[in-house]
């Protein structure tokens, strides 16, 4: 009878525990929702200011210069395995997180310790925006595919996107408890996939600002990617030594495998979603089959180690080639068929 009484007690305690949540998901993304209200009177308030002074266009005034858009020209053709470093761009940051380049090659993103993103013109290094809003340090940066978008994963628990037109903030995506560790935008940017310290992955919609799912990973995750362009698949990264795919819809989780000997800190998806690259602490590379977890190439160096427990690994857009930093400052290149290291670029000073 007293086992009886404990279980009744402790399913009225999982009721209450599961209503407390929901209550608390409904305020953040009401108090998320707020924000975004805010955003967009002051964008249309900006937008009546600056039609009142055409003259001033989508420059940005900073450390009393104009900088404005000057594209570089997308380069066609297979990719080429670089030989040397062709330029440098200080971005005054005492610590660097995170990189992003456009699509098109015309933007590079910057984040770090700063609670500023920096935005430059990636042929001339030419500052371009200085992006303001996040409380404390930005761990990831990404652009959308069209290059209209930035989208920033911060310490402060929130994620972030400002439009590129125009270098204002738009949406604020508030409601994990943790510090958010990455941020992806699916490939027709309608959706955007945030996790966080917290263990979670949470899906919104990109155009609302609201979360429209949260996935609970339970094993620690260091990155994550999309597999097709609505984002109705993600891949994630563990600390568990493991890569994991879900159902972004449902929050089920469609297969696992454990393909390293250490955890997995990084994980990247091929244009098409069918190839995976990961990147973990036992010092390997790994070229995954998306739909099997296969491991198709393993590629690994004397010398190499990562860095940091969320170092990323990239591939080239024809995946030719992967590419990863190191702890002793090089840039590791190899061969993605043949798993051969092509070669290796001390470029940098530190990790």
């Amino acid at each position: 009878l007293e086992i009886v009484q404990i279980e009744e007690r402790c399913g009225r305690l999982q009721v209450e525990n599961d209503d407390l949540v929901k209550r608390w998901l409904k305020k953040m993304n009401e108090e998320a929702e707020k924000v975004n209200d805010v955003t967009h009177e002051l964008e249309q308030i900006r937008r009546k200011s600056a039609a009142l002074s055409p003259q001033m266009g989508t420059a940005m005034f900073e450390d009393d210069r104009f900088f404005g858009l000057s594209p570089m020209s997308a380069q066609n053709g297979g990719s080429v395995a670089p030989r040397s470093a062709v330029g440098k761009i200080d971005a005054r940051m005492e610590e660097l997180h995170s990189i992003a380049l456009s699509r098109n090659g015309e933007l590079l993103a910057v984040g770090g310790h700063s609670t500023t993103v920096k935005v430059f013109d990636a042929a001339t290094g030419d500052s371009i925006y200085s992006l303001t809003g996040c409380l404390k340090g930005v761990n990831h940066v990404e652009i959308s595919t069209d290059g209209s978008m930035l989208l920033a994963a911060s310490s402060d628990n929130t994620a972030r996107i400002w439009k590129l037109d125009t270098g204002r903030h738009w949406k604020s995506l508030s409601g994990h408890i943790g510090s958010v560790v990455t941020a992806k935008f699916s490939t027709d940017a309608s959706r955007v996939f945030t996790y966080s310290q917290d263990r979670t992955v949470k899906v919104w919609d990109t155009q609302r600002g609201l979360c429209i799912k949260t996935l609970f990973t339970v094993s620690s995750c260091h990155d994550i990617d999309v597999l097709d362009s609505a984002g109705s698949r993600i891949v994630t990264a563990h600390m568990d030594n493991s890569i994991r795919v879900w159902d972004s819809a449902s929050g089920k989780k469609l297969r696992e495998a454990t393909i390293h000997k250490e955890q997995v800190m990084s994980v990247c998806a091929n244009r098409s979603g069918t190839r995976l690259l990961t990147n973990s602490c036992d010092g390997t590379l790994k070229l995954v089959d998306a739909s099997t977890l296969d491991v198709l190439t393993v590629m690994s160096a004397a010398g190499y180690r990562p860095s940091r427990n969320w170092a990323r690994a990239s591939l080239s857009p024809d995946e030719r080639f992967a590419m990863a930093g190191s702890i002793d400052g090089k840039l590791y290149i190899w061969d993605v068929n043949s798993g051969d290291l092509v070669r290796s670029l001390d470029i940098h000073k530190s990790p």
